[in-house]
């Protein structure tokens, strides 16, 4: 019975996948995610979209608020419990892993001012990169206009404000580089 429901999750999430215009290659894995596509997404091959525990704490999401949005990610990533919100674009490269909590953020979300009217306005956006191989743990922060270089790994609770160079392990906040990795 649990693999029956299991089944039917991953078939009720490529159909509100294709009904919402999102474009995937081979293999998708995965359960209910929250899903808003205004502009484009796009999903690479044996990308895993999991939502835990069965999307009650951490629900994974794919959010484009404007016509020229664009998500695309690679092949082989695994988003558990994670939130992409996309103003003007996030580019995630192939074998990427993301823990539960993680949000990815290429805007501010709204403008600061007291004058309603300017609040109101679109926030600015920059960007994000996240470059091959890169493991996020759970309940980090990717803000706007941020690369992240190939593998690379942003520890657990961290708040990345500034680009990473390849090959490093970065925590806190603001992340900064903990040490460089090797082989």
């Amino acid at each position: 019975m649990k693999r029956l429901l299991k089944i039917l999750d991953l078939l009720a999430l490529h159909y509100r996948l294709k009904t919402h215009g999102v474009v995937y290659g081979e293999k998708l894995r995965g359960n209910s995610i929250a899903l808003k596509n205004v502009g484009n997404i796009r999903l690479g091959n044996k990308v895993s979209l999991n939502s835990y525990p069965d999307g009650d704490i951490y629900k994974t999401g794919l959010l484009t608020y404007f016509k020229e949005s664009l998500i695309v990610i690679g092949d082989n990533c695994n988003l558990n419990g994670t939130i992409i919100h996309c103003n003007t674009k996030v580019t995630i490269g192939s074998h990427c892993m993301f823990g539960p909590g993680t949000k990815i953020v290429d805007n501010d979300s709204h403008r600061i001012s007291i004058d309603i009217n300017e609040r109101r306005k679109a926030p600015k956006s920059n960007p994000i990169i996240i470059e091959d191989n890169v493991w996020i743990g759970m309940n980090s922060l990717v803000l706007k206009g941020v690369c992240i270089g190939k593998n690379s790994i942003v520890a657990a609770h961290s708040v990345v404000t500034k680009n990473v160079p390849e090959n490093v392990l970065v925590g806190g906040n603001p992340a900064k580089i903990i040490k460089t990795l090797t082989k």
